[in-house]
């Protein structure tokens, strides 16, 4: 077999196999016998189960390949990097694979996990300019001048650091775990590394198990700092890696088929192998969980919601839902006219994909879909969508470095508009008429008004009633 073609795979520092790259091209993996023989332990994925030692490139090969970052840009740049023909996943994973999502860790045969370990501390000053160079351009997703090798998936400009118990950041230049990473906003989208730091930390206010975010600076430079909760800090400071995969990979899918519309899984295809996968110890928790998830996007618009931002987390034998991460809230970000007549999700709520058509009994549809009781789901929503602008008042306020005051009132008017659209959806409001519905009205922002302030509400277009909120 020529050198180079094939890969040890690791998982949590056991090897657990090898991929193979086959001479035109196709990649498989085989499973170690000693990894096979363990007691407990995660496969590497739900779609190569353990007990079966080969598994061939259809679903490998998409597996691998949703480790890389979705930007075909940032590949290519990777491939020109270190001289590879075609930016595979294969090829690519041989550099780049030491740090992935979850406990995987794909290294050149014959190397281990503990060979060229370490990190190379990071001023301030540095990060500064990885994030002004990030902003410039956001394929440059690594730190060139200090070698590290990181793996993310997803498409928005990001890099993984690690940061000690003392708090001082640096950047794992071999096999050291990440622990965090460092988010900018996605490129001609203004304010939404702030909507997505202000959607996460509000949905965790509502009590959704969600990726721990907040928001540092370094010099002139903000990013949102998310923590890794697929890695774990013993009480010695030692980082343990934590096995997990998203729905693409665990469903066999490639990233071209993240959403629904484009051939991608829906809201009962995940539910379905969130039940096939989850411990039956934890399967009530992960259910609930999904439910929660899918109804806070339907009620914040969050519109990107798709199957690359669902995962399952392996802890040993054990397989629940893992936090949510990557929410944004297109209330937050986009007029609340434009969400209304343009506001689509990344899946079908109860068949429905316009935010505007979703009702009652598209509720109660997918509730049925994710094994859930309609009214219980209805009444998570009305929950939600009553203490969401709230939240997101709370969250503004507490960032006001980050957040000026004009972003922050479009943050918190665009959150109470979008909720009381879901308020009268569900019918926790009295029903509007078809002349009082946002397609003939426009949305006004809370003001001041001689002295008082007036709530955000809907006025109808002249000759129009308005509605109040």
């Amino acid at each position: 077999m020529p050198v180079g073609d094939r890969l040890d795979v690791w998982l949590d520092g056991r090897h657990a196999g090898s991929l193979e790259r086959a001479r035109g091209g196709a990649v498989s993996f085989a499973y170690a016998a000693a990894f096979q023989e363990l007691r407990v332990a995660p496969s590497l994925s739900v779609s190569m189960p353990r007990h079966a030692t080969h598994h061939g490139p259809q679903v490998v090969e998409p597996w691998i390949d949703n480790l890389l970052p979705d930007s075909d840009t940032v590949r290519a740049r990777w491939a020109a990097r270190f001289g590879e023909r075609r930016p595979t996943a294969f090829a690519l994973l041989r550099h780049m694979g030491a740090d992935c999502a979850g406990a995987v860790q794909i290294l050149p045969e014959g190397s281990a996990p503990a060979d060229d370990a370490g990190a190379q501390p990071l001023t301030d000053a540095q990060i500064a300019a990885h994030l002004r160079e990030l902003r410039r351009d956001d394929s440059a997703w690594a730190f060139e001048s200090h070698g590290g090798r990181f793996s993310l998936g997803g498409q928005q400009g990001k890099f993984a650091l690690a940061r000690d118990v003392d708090g001082a950041w640096t950047q794992p230049t071999g096999r050291t775990p990440s622990t965090h990473i460092l988010k900018i906003g996605v490129g001609g989208l203004d304010h939404s590394d702030a909507a997505e730091l202000v959607t996460m930390r509000a949905a965790r206010a509502l009590g959704l198990a969600v990726a721990r975010v907040e928001a540092a600076w370094f010099e002139d430079q903000p990013a949102v700092v998310v923590e890794r909760f697929d890695r774990l800090a013993g009480a010695d400071g030692r980082v343990r890696r934590l096995h997990q995969e998203d729905l693409c990979q665990a469903l066999g899918l490639w990233r071209a088929a993240k959403y629904e519309a484009d051939g991608g899984p829906g809201v009962r295809v995940i539910a379905d192998a969130v039940a096939r996968a989850a411990d039956p110890r934890d399967l009530a928790a992960s259910r609930d969980d999904l439910a929660r998830a899918v109804i806070l996007n339907w009620v914040v618009a969050g519109t990107d919601a798709h199957a690359k931002n669902l995962a399952l987390l392996h802890v040993g034998a054990r397989t629940v839902l893992a936090p949510q991460y990557d929410l944004v809230s297109a209330a937050l970000l986009w007029p609340p006219e434009e969400v209304w007549h343009r506001g689509r999700l990344a899946m079908r709520l109860g068949g429905e994909y316009r935010l505007r058509g979703v009702g009652t009994r598209h509720v109660a549809r997918a509730a049925q879909d994710l094994g859930v009781e309609p009214e219980w789901l209805a009444d998570v929503a009305a929950q939600y969508a009553s203490a969401f602008p709230d939240a997101v008042r709370d969250v503004v306020a507490q960032h006001r470095r980050l957040i000026d005051a004009a972003t922050a009132r479009q943050f918190v008017d665009g959150a109470a508009a979008r909720c009381a659209d879901v308020l009268r959806a569900l019918g926790q409001r009295q029903a509007a008429s078809a002349a009082d519905r946002p397609g003939d009205a426009v949305w006004i922002p809370a003001h001041e008004r001689d002295g008082r302030r007036v709530e955000g509400h809907w006025r109808s277009r002249p000759g129009r009633r308005a509605r109040s909120v």
